[in-house]
């Protein structure tokens, strides 16, 4: 509980917390009491909001409404955000006799539709009845960032229209089948490709009046990949497609964890002795941990364009605070053997002063892989999340490049930083 009120601190909002997932379709009762609790008491802790899984795969909409109104009737009022029908129905197997593509094209929309109209309208036999509830599910928590955008303006204007609140698709970079080892999973041209696909999907959804979240996202699917998806790599890439989400104009991420079964499990707690043994966290979750601390409450993202030396494995995020009147920018190298220097340039005049610099990094000569000896700031948490280290921020003076005011940053292989400057007056 404590990481997640560390989590929540810097602002920006509750946490939103996806219950369900893979598991979602697999839920052929209503989940018992002490669920309902657990989730509860991470509310009063945090503040944190669910979205919430309803079976849709089962095809028995009496099922889901009854899994619906225990979460209503046993969770506190304001927690939940939104029901989610279903889990990547793109993938189904065996739905009323169809997969894939074939279910989709036949029947999708009209399970999704009577699954919502069941539960929205007191008569479900009348959906253009006033007493139905409106705009309370999300959907269609498609498996994949590469849905055709003629697809969903279809769900949407054929279902979603009355009774979604929150669009909602997945995205992992891979499949576990597929080869991938921690340096190509930085690659830049595959998420080029599918954060445009991305970008339309939110304008096809920002057109029916609905805001869009990556309800799902994470490294490698299908439990992530030893290797890729537990190492060092997996932080930057988690870092940096937090970022690219947020440029398309989505409203959010939920990072798939699961029990900790999952390679690509940030925070994970196994049983142990009849109980649960200590906090463990990966090296993702400092990813996290610095994308909280550069977005905070009020942030806004600013353009921005590689400032110095060759481009390629060299991201740079800019945000300014408005409230806290200062830069915060968020540069990665993904380069896993060569350092960078990157000269950080901004066109507005005077007023600056000297950047800190809060260092993500991960021990040893080949830091993409490592698994372990990562630190945020220089402080590592250890088991039970247990801080160790000390606090190690970096000065660098203000200097000038092509006229403009720069600071000039190094950045080692394999690391992220979040520079921060303040604007003086």
């Amino acid at each position: 509980m404590e990481i997640m009120k560390s989590l929540s601190s810097y602002g920006g909002g509750p946490l939103i917390v996806r219950v369900g997932g893979g598991s979602t379709d697999y839920q052929m009762t209503v989940p018992p009491k002490y669920v309902w609790e657990s989730l509860n008491k991470l509310h009063a802790a945090t503040g944190a909001k669910f979205i919430l899984g309803l079976n849709l795969e089962g095809g028995d909409p009496e099922l889901s409404k009854k899994q619906m109104q225990a979460a209503e009737e046993n969770m506190t009022a304001g927690s939940i955000l939104t029901f989610e029908i279903g889990n990547e129905p793109n993938f189904y197997t065996n739905k009323n006799g169809k997969s894939g593509n074939d279910y989709i094209g036949c029947c999708f929309v009209n399970d999704w539709n009577t699954h919502a109209i069941y539960m929205s309208c007191p008569d479900h036999k009348n959906p253009n009845d006033p007493a139905c509830r409106r705009n309370q599910f999300a959907g269609p928590a498609w498996g994949h960032v590469n849905m055709y955008p003629s697809t969903l303006d279809w769900f949407l204007k054929s279902a979603g229209q009355k009774w979604l609140n929150l669009t909602t698709v997945h995205w992992y970079k891979a499949t576990r089948e597929t080869y991938n080892t921690a340096s190509t999973l930085l690659d830049e041209e595959p998420i080029k490709k599918e954060m445009a696909n991305l970008r339309e999907l939110v304008k096809i959804s920002n057109k029916w009046g609905k805001p869009l979240r990556v309800a799902e996202m994470n490294t490698i699917s299908n439990s992530g990949r030893d290797g890729v998806s537990n190492v060092f790599a997996a932080a930057l890439w988690t870092l940096d497609g937090c970022f690219e989400v947020a440029a398309t104009g989505a409203v959010g991420v939920n990072l798939h964890q699961g029990a900790g079964q999952n390679l690509y499990t940030a925070i994970v707690r196994w049983y142990q002795d009849e109980g649960l043994g200590p906090v463990i966290l990966r090296p993702a979750f400092y990813a996290i941990m610095l994308f909280k601390q550069a977005v905070r409450a009020r942030s806004r993202m600013l353009p921005a364009a590689v400032a110095s030396g060759p481009g390629e494995g060299l991201k740079v995020w800019p945000l300014w605070d408005e409230a806290e009147k200062e830069l915060r920018i968020v540069v990665i190298n993904k380069r896993a053997n060569e350092a960078i220097d990157a000269v950080l340039r901004i066109a507005k005049p005077g007023g600056y002063g000297a950047a800190s610099v809060a260092r993500l990094v991960a021990a040893g000569d080949a830091p993409l892989q490592a698994k372990g000896g990562v630190s945020i700031g220089g402080i590592t948490y250890g088991l039970g999340g247990k801080l160790q280290g000390t606090p190690a921020i970096e000065t660098v003076a203000r200097s000038a490049s092509d006229g403009k005011l720069a600071w000039k940053i190094y950045m080692s292989p394999g690391s992220a930083a979040l520079v921060t400057i303040k604007r003086l007056w």
